[in-house]
């Protein structure tokens, strides 16, 4: 069987990832395949998992471009408030899902991206819902 190009996996994905943008059909019981050890909660907050998702899913909608994201362009994206997002991405940094570097030319930018780690467990996820749709 013929193995899809990288360059079609790639548009595979972000067509995966703004479907699932679309419908969240996995934001609250993926979180917790994602991030192993995380227990369950026992009662259902819909708005933090969302918010969440909605920084996690867009910096995963961007993670193929060739220039790491800010903050102010999560939440220029998301539509979230700044101070959110920044909690969140503090949260997630914790988490080691995410990870902060300077900004090779100007200092006082930070940019985010996936860390190592939680980029395979994503890129993971994402294939296994592609193979799960064909």
């Amino acid at each position: 069987m013929k193995q899809p190009s990288k360059r079609k996996n790639e548009q595979r994905k972000i067509k995966l990832i703004r479907g699932k943008i679309k419908t969240r059909t996995f934001q609250r019981d993926v979180i917790y395949k994602c991030l192993p050890g995380k227990k369950q909660p026992v009662d259902k907050i819909r708005n933090v998992n969302d918010k969440v998702w909605d920084v996690i899913l867009f910096i995963g909608l961007n993670a193929y471009s060739s220039v790491p994201l800010t903050a102010s362009d999560i939440y220029l994206g998301t539509g979230l408030p700044k101070r959110t997002v920044i909690r969140i991405i503090d949260r997630l940094e914790a988490l080691n899902v995410v990870k902060k570097t300077a900004d090779g030319k100007d200092r006082r930018v930070t940019r985010i991206g996936f860390s190592p780690v939680f980029a395979r467990l994503f890129d993971k996820h994402l294939l296994e819902n592609l193979t799960e749709s064909l």
